[in-house]
């Protein structure tokens, strides 16, 4: 492909005339991404701007001097936020071939994109596979390249994501979180394993999930049951819930049902941004059934978490003390 191929299919991109199969791919990797720039690898200094242009440069003239092939690697969202911001007309033509980079038949299997999120912030990754993830604040997923012909493994390292995975009976799809493992061939479900709580939850929307760890098969999972697993002592614990509820913070909506100060909190630095902190007595023993929302603002939901337990709250910069 010459330079006037490459100005021809960026024209065709800017003046919607591409396939449904790129203008889609296209489009939904740019929403993905976000409008913060926070975190944005090469933005944080002129020298970190200048060895990323020429980065993305170089790459551009590669793919300038190869066939085009099929779509298999997936890139950075934040990278592709990088390559718009810092290149402009250039930027996107990056973002765009790196997506569409040509690669080997075994190439990427073994090659991972780290991307995470900040807090209130969410990302809708599309996977190779054609498979979604939408990843909620202060997450962190490990994906392929490329996923092999016999399985599809994803690492949630850190965080939540509601899955919709792509029907493939040839190839189950693994997610490996924290110590348990989840599999499945196609369905919708919810995986929550943040560092500062003590249990891991999966939660089925739609279709059927098998949960294992350290050896041993925890029980398998249909629409509307869920998997409480206690980090410290191992236990399991499963449970009914409403199937509508598990992706509800896709939306903007927690559903906290006897929760305790711990998951309260994370809930408020994941949509606010904020540090909730508890000076009151027993806090511990305490335990929340409210609904937070972002439509609300911060000082609404501070009243209402106050109001459960007659406590007030003081706030310093980001962090809020309750008392």
């Amino acid at each position: 492909m010459n330079a006037s191929q490459l100005k021809k299919l960026l024209t065709a991109y800017l003046k919607n005339r591409l396939n449904k199969t790129d203008k889609n791919l296209v489009q939904n990797w740019y929403d993905a991404f976000g409008e913060s720039e926070a975190g944005v690898p090469g933005l944080g200094n002129q020298r970190e701007e200048q060895l990323l242009k020429d980065d993305l440069l170089n790459r551009i003239q590669v793919q300038l001097n190869q066939p085009e092939r099929p779509v298999y690697r997936l890139m950075s969202f934040r990278n592709m936020a990088a390559s718009i911001v810092l290149v402009a007309g250039a930027g996107l033509a990056t973002w765009f071939f790196l997506a569409k980079s040509a690669q080997e038949p075994n190439a990427g299997i073994n090659q991972f994109q780290v991307i995470t999120t900040i807090s209130g912030q969410m990302k809708k990754v599309i996977l190779p596979d054609s498979s979604v993830v939408h990843l909620n604040a202060n997450s962190r997923i490990r994906v392929p390249h490329r996923f092999s012909l016999k399985d599809r493994q994803f690492y949630l390292e850190e965080g939540e994501a509601f899955f919709e995975v792509t029907k493939d009976k040839t190839r189950p799809f693994i997610i490996h979180s924290g110590q348990l493992n989840v599999k499945v061939l196609g369905t919708s479900f919810n995986v929550r394993s943040y560092r500062q709580l003590s249990d891991i939850k999966v939660t089925v929307t739609t279709g059927k999930v098998r949960v294992s760890g350290n050896g041993m098969v925890y029980g398998t999972l249909v629409q509307g049951q869920q998997i409480t697993y206690n980090k410290a002592n191992r236990a399991v614990q499963r449970s009914e819930v409403r199937p509508s509820d598990n992706q509800a913070w896709i939306n903007g909506k927690v559903y906290l049902e006897k929760a305790d100060f711990d998951e309260l909190a994370l809930t408020m630095r994941n949509m606010y941004g904020v540090s909730l902190k508890n000076e009151t007595a027993n806090k511990l023993k305490y335990q929340y059934n409210l609904t937070i929302r972002s439509d609300r603002s911060l000082q609404e939901t501070l009243k209402l978490i106050c109001a459960i337990n007659g406590h007030h709250y003081k706030k310093k910069g980001k962090e809020i003390l309750i008392y």
